[in-house]
C-alpha cells in the first residue's frame, strides 16, 4: 500500500511543476481572456480515454472507454467514466491454465466520481497565448465486472488537464480501483491501477 500511495504523491507533484513550468508571466489581455471566458463557460464534456491498467494478479493490459464530465462550479465536477480492457493470461496461467474464459476475461468498469480542482493555472505557449491547466482529485464509487463477479469498488486518483483549444482539453489520470474478491483468494481486497490519457470535448 506505500508504494501506490508514494506513486501518488509523485504524480502530483509532477502535475504541480508543469502547472507552473512557464513561471509568472503577463498575458496578452485579447485573445487569452476571451479563451479562459469561454471555456470557464461550458458545463459538460465528453471525451475518449485510453490507457494500461494493472490488474492485480494478472499484469498489465490496454483499456480503453469514454467518460462524462459535469462542471458544477470552477471547482467542483461529477465524471461518469465506463472503461474496458481484455486480460491475457498471467505466467502463472500460461503453466498451469487459465482461470477463466470467455467473456469473463474482459475487465469492466464504470464509475461515478466527484472531482476537485486544487491547483488552477495557466501555461503560456507564447508570450500572447496561454492555455488554463489545473490539477484535480478525483473520489467515489462504481463497479468492476471480471472473472465472473460484479464488484462494488471504491475509486480515487490525481489528475492534470490543460486546455488545448476552445472546445478540447486534455487530461492525465492516475486512478486506483479497490475492491473485494474470493475468486484466486477468500476475501482478496483487490487494488488496481489505471494511468491513462485522454481528449475532451467541451459544449
Amino acid at each position: 500500500m506505500e508504494n501506490w500511495v508514494q506513486h501518488i504523491l509523485l504524480v502530483l507533484r509532477t502535475a504541480i511543476l508543469l502547472s507552473f513550468v512557464a513561471g509568472p508571466a503577463m498575458a496578452a489581455e485579447g485573445e487569452n481572456k476571451a479563451t479562459a471566458s469561454a471555456i470557464d463557460s461550458e458545463f459538460f464534456d465528453v471525451g475518449f480515454t485510453a490507457g494500461v491498467v494493472n490488474i492485480e494478479d494478472f499484469g498489465s493490459e490496454f483499456i480503453a472507454g469514454i467518460n462524462a464530465t459535469f462542471n458544477a462550479s470552477e471547482k467542483y465536477f461529477l465524471q461518469f467514466n465506463w472503461m474496458q480492457a481484455d486480460v491475457s493470461d498471467s505466467a502463472y496461467e500460461e503453466s498451469q491454465g487459465s482461470f477463466y474464459s470467455g467473456d469473463d476475461r474482459t475487465f469492466t468498469h464504470y464509475d461515478v466520481l466527484l472531482g476537485y480542482n486544487v491547483l488552477q493555472g495557466e501555461i503560456f505557449t507564447s508570450e500572447a497565448h496561454a492555455n488554463l491547466s489545473s490539477v484535480y482529485l478525483v473520489g467515489g464509487v462504481g463497479e468492476t465486472e471480471f472473472g465472473g463477479e460484479n464488484r462494488f469498488t471504491y475509486v480515487f486518483g490525481v489528475g492534470y488537464q490543460m486546455a488545448l483549444a476552445r472546445r478540447f482539453i486534455m487530461r492525465f489520470d492516475n486512478r486506483y480501483y479497490i475492491y473485494d474478491s474470493v475468486t484466486i483468494e477468500e476475501d482478496e481486497k483487490v487494488y488496481n491501477n489505471q494511468l491513462s490519457a485522454g481528449i475532451g470535448f467541451l459544449f
